[in-house]
């Protein structure tokens, strides 16, 4: 079982999110990622049985579906890169809606690049907070939309 001291993240560009990473681990918490959406499905899917648990999951809009390390190039066509534009929404779908876990066992706040009606609208539909990662966007911004969701650090009252 992960520690429950744990937050999930979930983005195909784990190398651009070393602020994150540094939030998190400066709060006392350890990391685990899932890369793409079928790790991730597989990661909600053992929150929802009880053989993993985190205090938080931050969750990339758009992501790889599959490892594409394991694909041919003939598998990384415009359909797959179509299929990645909302893994996201889906995945933040099957864990609230399909799974059924609560905001209370695990909070969920996803990141997007997009700004469009269809991934806000997904995401006050499911009551996740949704948050702009845009070059625009402060650091700051960032930190305090994380920080709000995670609680205190481990060990502290």
């Amino acid at each position: 079982m992960t520690p429950a001291a744990s937050a999930l993240v979930v983005d195909d560009e784990v190398g651009d999110l070393g602020w994150l990473l540094d939030i998190v681990e400066s709060r006392g918490y350890g990391v685990r990622l899932a890369t793409n959406e079928e790790e991730a499905r597989a990661r909600f899917l053992a929150v929802s049985q009880g053989r993993e648990a985190y205090v938080l999951a931050v969750v990339d809009v758009m992501m790889a579906i599959k490892d594409i390390t394991a694909l041919a190039e003939t598998e990384l066509d415009e359909s797959f890169f179509d299929a990645s534009r909302d893994s996201g929404i889906r995945v933040c779908r099957y864990a609230r809606r399909e799974l059924g876990i609560p905001t209370s066992t695990l909070p969920i706040v996803c990141l997007t690049v997009r700004d469009d009606d269809q991934v806000r609208v997904a995401m006050a539909e499911l009551e996740i907070p949704l948050f702009d990662r845009s070059p625009s966007t402060s650091s700051d911004e960032f930190r305090r939309v994380v920080e709000s969701h995670l609680p205190p650090r481990p060990g502290t009252h």
